[in-house]
């Protein structure tokens, strides 16, 4: 049976051939083959197939590596929890972003061919989804009516929707990016808005109370 700590270095090893991978693709400015991965990683071909089944499946790793790094940097992160939801979603979304950016040659190249064109099964796009239901149904202070309804179909939007932001982001060339700060706390501002906002909690309750104390009468049922 494996141990967590060999999940981790697993995760590693991958990673690390991935961050390969896309170096040599900027290297070559397209798609490089198995040996110029395993030239550029420093390691034999054999050794990426224990990993990989082909090349683009390494791409669409370190696509879907980017939200799994994002979880592991959120756990040592002191008072992340002492954010508000908003602060969170765009905590995220930075984050993700930035490290993007790192490799932007690479991300412009591929990051409409490989995930939003594709973004019905991208790993990316799934492992996103993961993590915005964590960050969400484990916030304190989402609301009774929100639980309700944040059905998985609401974080597979949620994440659909970080796409178009990613596209928005990748042609911003306002100072600083600063229009794609403005989307970002906008977006996640009216999000987290719906999901904490505890009007329709109250309406509930005083529905309630005045069912129970007979101001509300409806003729065909009996409190």
């Amino acid at each position: 049976m494996s141990t967590d700590s060999e999940s981790v270095s697993a995760f590693e090893n991958k990673l690390q051939l991935a961050e390969a991978a896309v170096m040599a693709y900027e290297t070559k400015g397209s798609m490089p083959g198995l040996f110029e991965v395993s030239k550029a990683a420093g390691v034999p071909a054999s050794q990426i197939y224990a990993h990989f089944p082909n090349v683009p499946a390494i791409f669409h790793f370190w696509y879907e590596s980017l939200p799994q790094r994002y979880a592991a940097m959120v756990a040592e992160l002191d008072g992340y929890e002492e954010l508000i939801l908003s602060e969170k979603l765009t905590n995220m979304m930075l984050t993700i972003t930035d490290m993007m950016e790192e490799h932007m040659v690479f991300v412009k190249a591929t990051f409409n061919t490989m995930v939003f064109k594709n973004q019905s099964w991208h790993p990316f796009v799934k492992a996103n989804e993961v993590l915005i239901k964590e960050m969400i149904s484990e916030h304190d202070g989402i609301s009774r009516t929100a639980q309700i309804v944040l059905w998985d179909d609401v974080y597979a939007f949620l994440s659909r929707e970080f796409l178009h932001v990613i596209k928005f982001w990748m042609r911003d060339t306002s100072e600083g990016r600063e229009k794609t700060m403005a989307l970002m706390d906008n977006f996640n501002g009216l999000v987290a808005e719906i999901i904490t906002n505890r009007i329709i909690d109250r309406g509930t309750d005083l529905a309630r109370f005045f069912w129970n104390e007979g101001l509300i009468k409806i003729p065909f049922l009996k409190p």
